[in-house]
């Protein structure tokens, strides 16, 4: 029995579909949060999962990291549109057994599906090609939620503590928390630095914020 969870309605639709293009016989569920998963996999015989990263509010990490702690005897295929390195070794770390990025063709999601069936790894190859060729700067920037980014995005417009809240609808306090994470993950320590890190990449900032967003 296999598992789709993804936030997204009709990604899961269309991935079920070509999961039944290499097992019509199988039977598959859907979840959109990574509670409705674990409520499933917890009652219901499931030996593998499509889990998708970026989900609305949460992680897919989440629901990886709980299998993992269960000791479960189930498939974990990653499918995301997160080619960011550290979100890749991390995977790899939980034991994923296949990486697959979601503007995968439809012949490599099945073919990932036939190596992972046969016992072996599969990780797309856009993927690994670009293993390696990521700046210590665009390391830190991986790094930050999306949340962190907007804060971030905000603060080069000029933004005080107080319209960052207003903006977000948040307290300052939490503004303030997100901030000292922030200087934490980009190892800077004023906000000057920060906005001028930000100047340098901001390219880089707002693709990554892009690619939360479509996740």
């Amino acid at each position: 029995m296999v598992l789709v969870l993804d936030d997204h309605p009709i990604a899961r639709q269309g991935l079920e579909s070509i999961i039944k293009l290499h097992k019509p016989e199988e039977e598959t569920l859907q979840a959109g949060t990574v509670r409705e998963a674990i409520d499933i996999t917890e009652n219901r015989p499931i030996d593998t999962v499509f889990v998708d990263l970026n989900l609305h509010n949460e992680s897919g990490f989440d629901f990886l990291e709980w299998i993992q702690k269960q000791n479960k005897s189930v498939k974990t295929f990653v499918i995301t549109s997160s080619s960011s390195e550290s979100d890749f070794v991390k995977a790899k770390k939980l034991g994923i057994d296949a990486y697959v990025l979601k503007d995968a063709f439809i012949d490599d999601i099945m073919y990932s599906i036939k190596v992972v069936d046969r016992g072996g790894k599969f990780y797309s190859a856009d993927l690994l090609e670009n293993l390696g060729n990521t700046s210590e700067e665009e390391k830190k920037i991986e790094t930050l939620t999306k949340r962190e980014l907007e804060v971030v995005l905000l603060l080069k417009e000029g933004y005080s503590n107080a319209k960052i809240a207003e903006e977000l609808f948040v307290s300052e306090g939490t503004v303030k928390k997100h901030l000292s994470n922030i200087f934490g993950k980009l190892q800077l320590y004023s906000r000057t630095e920060v906005l001028v890190f930000v100047e340098r990449n901001i390219d880089k900032f707002q693709m990554a914020l892009d690619s939360n967003e479509k996740c």
